[in-house]
């Protein structure tokens, strides 16, 4: 990826990032807001949901251990994961303080990406809930207090660059996301929010998902993307992960967990959590 960029080619250098991760062999690694293209070196995924606009209707990919829970309350013991992937999610929690002190409950170190705040004010996308920029290592969170924080401008914008700013992020996708690595052995996730009390009054609402064509291009990108994932992932050491080992109960926190084939269920309150696809369990329908 380092050669891509030194030879200017930041759209190639961005395309492989996502086969990048700096841990070890034996690391395990948990992504959250996996969706429809997982990392491939991610273990274990974590999703919200099996389907939702939020990622353009792609379906949940499954092909590893995976929960569906919310961000701001991961089903996981402390400090389970070395690593911890949370790419393009984090600007959709609404409460970043509970999201970000989740990933360092449960992990040890971790990669957090976002579209800056730069990209966001200027798209305004009406599922995100925040703009996001770094300084001096230190994020900086600002709670949009509408679903277009500034309408004026993203009119602006719709009516003059919108049809060029897709090739501009493509050449220069560097220049308009967040790419941030932390660890707990230095001092965790250092982060601001510029408006801590502001409380949400917008919502953004669900959609049902209405059929469309894929056009011949994002089907090879799709089947190119699956190879790649089927090529870079631990598949023969994810088959064999008993889930079991790294879950908590959510409701009371306990990790004395037993599995049978249609649920989960906490031995101390009771409480089930049903397996869907044999594959997932879902911490979030309960």
């Amino acid at each position: 990826m380092k050669f891509f960029r030194k030879i200017g080619a930041d759209s190639i250098a961005w395309s492989l990032r996502r086969l990048h991760c700096p841990v070890k062999k034996d690391d395990l690694v948990l992504e959250v807001g996996s969706g429809g293209n997982p990392y491939p070196r991610a273990n274990v995924l974590c999703d919200a949901y099996l389907e939702t606009i939020e990622r353009h209707f792609d379906p949940l990919i499954y092909d590893r251990p995976t929960v569906l829970a919310f961000g701001e309350n991961l089903p996981f013991r402390d400090n389970v994961f070395d690593f911890v992937i949370a790419s393009h999610v984090l600007e959709h929690s609404p409460d970043p303080d509970k999201f970000l002190s989740e990933i360092q409950r449960v992990g040890r170190a971790g990669y957090i990406e976002t579209p800056n705040a730069f990209f966001e004010r200027l798209c305004s996308y009406p599922m995100h809930r925040l703009e996001i920029m770094q300084e001096n290592g230190e994020l900086i969170i600002y709670k949009k207090t509408a679903s277009a924080e500034d309408k004026y401008l993203n009119n602006l914008f719709s009516n003059t660059v919108s049809a060029l700013f897709p090739k501009w992020v493509s050449k220069h996708p560097f220049n308009f996301h967040i790419r941030y690595y932390w660890s707990k052995e230095h001092g965790g996730i250092k982060y601001r929010i510029i408006n801590p009390n502001y409380k949400f009054d917008w919502h953004f609402k669900q959609e049902e998902n209405s059929s469309s064509s894929i056009s011949f291009k994002n089907k090879i990108r799709k089947i190119t993307i699956s190879l790649l994932r089927n090529i870079f992932s631990q598949n023969k050491r994810n088959k064999h992960l008993n889930i079991i080992n790294y879950l908590k109960c959510i409701k009371c926190g306990s990790d004395v967990l037993e599995r049978n084939v249609s649920a989960i269920q906490c031995l101390k309150c009771g409480q089930k959590y049903k397996i869907i696809n044999k594959n997932i369990i879902d911490f979030f329908n309960l």
